[in-house]
Formats: C-alpha cells, structure tokens, sequence
C-alpha cells in the first residue's frame, strides 16, 4: 500500500455501456457511487455533457437527487454544472432544493465550458450571449448572491430571492482546465478542482497560479486543491487493455468530430490502430493511472508529489460499470480511501 492519504472522490459521467440503453448508464451511475460509498472514498461527482451518444449526464442536478438517494453518507455533487447553460438563480434553486433533501452532504462543482458542441450550446442558452468567457465571473457572482445575499443594488437582481438557496448553500468548487479558471478560482477565494484527466499538459502551472493568487474569502481560508485522474486498473494486464481501449477509441473518433456509438470491448480490440493513433493515446495516457495496481501507485504518487494537491478525484475511463468499480477498490486498497479530512478550511465558522 502506498505511504500517501489523501481523501479520495469519484466522477463519473453516466456512461452508456454498448448495447445498453440510458437507464442503463444511470443505473451503473448509482451502482458505482454505492461501491464508493462502501469503500470510504468521500465525494461522488457527476459530469454535465450534451448531445453525446454515450454519456447520460445531461442533467446533474436530477442525477445527484437520484445518487443522494440510493447512499447514505458519501457527498454528492457536480463535476460539474457548465453555469453559462444556465440561469444563476436555476442553479440555486435546484441545489438549494438538493441541500433541502439531503442536508450536508451536497457540493456544486462549477464550470464555464458548454460540455458539448456549439450548436448545441446555443440550443441550451438560446443565445450568443454568454458564449465567451466575459460574462462568467459576474455569473457567478449572481450565483454567491442568491445563495449568500448581499447583491449590490446596482444588480438588477438584487431584489429577487433563491427559494429554497438563500443561506443554505452547498460547498461550492470552481472546475477548471486552464490558468484562467485558476485565476477566477484565486479571486472568490473557492476550492480549485483541475481536470487533469483531459488537459494534463498545465496541471502544474495552473494550481501555482491559483495559490499564487489566492485571496482569502469568507468561504476558505487557504488555497484547497484536487485534481482529477483516468484510473483504468486490474491485476490482469490483459484486463486494463480491454477495460480502457473502447474508450480511447471514442475518444479519437470525437476528434475527428464524430459523436459515435459506445465502443464495445470486443469492437476496440479488433481496431486496428495506426501507428500515429496509438502515439497519441499514449501521450494521453502519459500521465494518467492506466496499468496494474503497481503501475497506478507510481503514477499517481508521481502525480501527488508533483502537484501536492489536497484531495484526490478517480474518473475511471473503465469500459463496463464492473471495471469502474474494481479501478475504485485499487486505488482505495493503495491509497486508504476515507482516511483524510474532506472539507476545506473555512475562513469563518458558520458561513
């Protein structure tokens, strides 16, 4: 076992296994989340993606209900809500209605990017604006305001109350894959999550930044960082190649802009990749927990000491629900899931 111990947490993206149908994809949703719960890991996330064939997590807020509901103590959240598809006070209302049903144990996970193509996002905001990045740092004020009070007069929302959200908020994080949400993330004085599980390239120099410009808010005290990992893992090698190359393949596809299908198992391993394609899954790989429980434990302790973060979150790119779960329970068995303290330091008690 490793010498680390960190709080572990989970993302999961509702995906739709080959041949199953969305209830399908939900229902491993809540089963991985279960077996988290039993294995001690301490937050289960789940993504918002639009429009993609093989991922069901269009609609976080209703899924964590459905997640809170089936598990008794794990926090539950966003991985996270794209706040730009959303009016701030929607967003409000629907996780202070979660905090409503299920107390403590709920966090919002922020994030600016669409989680789907341009068409798409435009069918959701129903406008140009708000496109760009320009109008997410006042989004998100709008957001504090309705769940904490205290909106400027000058906000032409100052006088519209969240109900329920006003004075019961969730612990919120702002999501990221660049310096700028890094940035932001410094300026509210908010937990910094970075998705290294797809932008690996600037982990380090993004949470420098964030600790280099934090400002101490009511809400933390300190910087508190995690950073998100693709964990594939069996003791069978030939295990973690078919459990991971559906995935790779899809992903390439998407590249190509494709929205395909879920890959079956059997459908990777007859793929025939060139020699430029399996360059490139391997430079994506490089630096994300694919391997044997050895293999993970190197890496992700590389990852630990390079990046120092606080709490540690598995997005497990597993083909079936069955290889999700046993990726859980390696890095729980290396790394002694629930044995670290959860919550960030606040600044003040009570707030």
């Amino acid at each position: 076992m490793s010498s680390s111990r960190i709080p572990l947490n989970v993302l999961d993206l509702a995906s739709r296994p080959a041949g199953g149908s969305n209830a399908d994809a939900v229902q491993g949703t809540v089963r991985l989340a279960q077996a988290a719960e039993a294995l001690g890991y301490q937050r289960f996330w789940v993504a918002e993606h639009h429009g993609m064939p093989g991922i069901a997590s269009s609609a976080p807020a209703v899924l964590i209900a459905g997640v809170a509901a089936a598990t008794e103590r794990i926090r539950v959240g966003s991985g996270g809500v794209m706040l730009p598809n959303h009016a701030p006070l929607v967003v409000a209302e629907q996780f202070g209605t979660l905090r409503a049903l299920y107390g403590d144990r709920i966090d919002l996970g922020i994030g600016r990017a669409p989680g789907t193509d341009g068409a798409t996002a435009m069918a959701l905001r129903r406008s140009e604006e708000g496109l760009g990045v320009e109008d997410f740092p006042q989004q998100l004020l709008d957001l504090f305001g309705f769940f904490y009070g205290g909106m400027s007069d000058a906000n032409p929302m100052h006088s519209i109350t969240a109900v329920p959200g006003l004075g019961d908020p969730p612990q919120i994080w702002l999501l990221g894959s660049s310096g700028y949400s890094a940035q932001v993330a410094a300026a509210l004085g908010i937990p910094f999550a970075f998705a290294h599980h797809f932008a690996g390239d600037n982990t380090e120099a993004a949470l420098r930044l964030y600790r280099e410009r934090f400002e101490p808010s009511d809400l933390l005290a300190e910087p508190h960082t995690m950073i998100a990992v693709n964990v594939v893992s069996d003791d069978d090698p030939e295990v973690v190649r078919a459990q991971s190359l559906p995935g790779q393949l899809s992903f390439l596809r998407m590249r190509r802009g494709l929205k395909p299908e879920p890959v079956s198992v059997e459908e990777a391993l007859a793929y025939e990749f060139t020699p430029l394609e399996e360059e490139f899954i391997a430079a994506r790989n490089a630096r994300q927990a694919i391997g044997t429980p050895q293999e993970v434990e190197r890496r992700l302790d590389a990852l630990l000491a390079s990046t120092e973060v606080d709490e540690l979150m598995i997005s497990s790119g597993a083909a079936t629900v069955e290889g999700r779960i046993r990726s859980l329970e390696v890095v729980a068995d290396l790394f002694g899931a629930g044995e670290g303290e959860v919550a960030p330091e606040r600044a003040h008690d009570g707030v």
